[in-house]
């Protein structure tokens, strides 16, 4: 008998990602399109871009086998249009027509088929050409006139002066009383100009003056000698299990000698029953690097064994697992055995139709 159900995809957690198990389906369909349909509405039949009247083919992301049947890994552009509630679905290549329950998978927020389409941009008009101007006969031409031709001026060249004819006597006597000026100008540079050096200053010898003599301060009285005390030691503290009991988390964390310290305080709180204290402790160990906190916090998540309240309300095989695999991959040889007991603990959750366990196994353990 074949069966349709779905879920969200666990390697998804962000939303936007479903997975269809077909069981009973064992092979492998040549076509893997489908149909997503809902009654009662004009609008039923799914596609790529949302819910429309007309029929519409949808191609999963991937097709995988596995030993419920056939898994159909869908995403955002399938997943973020359906909402919680029944739909019919059909895949002709398998033969398979058969009810399904959609559950509440949380879309993925930024990246869905739900984006708004914008609007094309109004196209304006247009504005309309301005009115031509006015003129009198709307057939006469505009003829340009053109410029006169301007002449450039004539340059003109001076003409050399006719000379004077007369006698150079004057001129011989104006030369003799430039040069008579300058030999006397001359004179008076280079010999009266420079006077007699005046003498230098004498110099005056300093007055010295014999300081007042200062008053004597009266004798201080000498300081006694003081009695040599003993130095005062202030006791220490021993760094062990006992200064780290009524202290918080965040101060064991600072005062704790190594990440194994943390690790041993976190394992007496958690017997005394402080179980948050011992998540936050083991959780600081970690990632200090102390491989055997991995492990302990993997058992406070592990299904085999698990305790509700202690802190967890319910047990996170996933987590557990992952826990498991680090502390195996740092080197703790505790975490081989609660590991091993975990994989059978899976095995048979997906012999039983659990279809999230060989997704677990496959993330983990492959």
């Amino acid at each position: 008998m074949i069966a349709v159900r779905a879920a969200a995809d666990p390697a998804h957690p962000e939303g936007g990602h479903a997975i269809i198990l077909l069981q009973g389906v064992m092979d492998t369909p040549a076509d893997p399109r489908f149909r997503i349909l809902r009654e009662g509405w004009g609008k039923g039949t799914l596609g790529t871009d949302g819910w429309q009247v007309s029929d519409a083919m949808l191609s999963p992301d991937r097709v995988e086998q596995s030993p419920q049947g056939v898994r159909l890994y869908l995403g955002p552009q399938v997943v973020d249009w359906l909402e919680a509630g029944p739909v019919q679905f059909r895949l002709p290549g398998a033969g398979v027509d058969a009810p399904l329950f959609w559950p509440d998978v949380p879309p993925l927020h930024g990246g869905s088929g739900h984006t708004m389409a914008m609007a094309p941009p109004v196209a304006r008009p247009a504005p309309p050409p301005p009115p031509p101007l006015p003129t009198a006969d709307p057939d006469a031409t505009i003829v340009m006139a053109p410029r006169p031709a301007v002449a450039p001026p004539a340059l003109s060249v001076p003409q050399p002066a006719a000379p004077v004819k007369g006698s150079a006597l004057p001129w011989i006597l104006l030369a003799l009383l430039l040069l008579i000026a300058a030999a006397g100008g001359a004179y008076w540079w280079l010999v009266l100009r420079e006077g007699p050096e005046p003498a230098p200053p004498t110099p005056t010898d300093p007055i010295e003056v014999a300081p007042e003599p200062l008053p004597r301060d009266p004798p201080r009285p000498q300081p006694q000698p003081q009695p040599e005390l003993p130095p005062v030691r202030t006791p220490v503290e021993p760094q062990g299990p006992a200064n780290l009991d009524g202290l918080a988390v965040p101060e064991v964390i600072e005062r704790a000698t190594s990440p194994a310290a943390i690790s041993a305080e976190a394992e007496r709180r958690y017997d005394a029953g402080r179980y948050d204290d011992a998540l936050l402790l083991w959780e600081a160990a970690a990632r200090a690097g102390n491989a055997a906190s991995l492990t302990r916090l993997a058992r406070l998540y592990d299904p085999v064994g698990f305790v509700p309240g202690r802190p967890f309300r319910d047990p996170d095989p996933r987590q557990a697992a992952r826990h498991y695999r680090e502390a195996a991959t740092a080197g703790d040889a505790g975490a081989a055995e609660p590991r091993a007991r975990l994989r059978q603990w899976l095995d048979d959750r997906a012999r039983e139709g659990d279809f999230n366990a060989p997704l677990t196994i496959r993330d983990f353990w492959q």
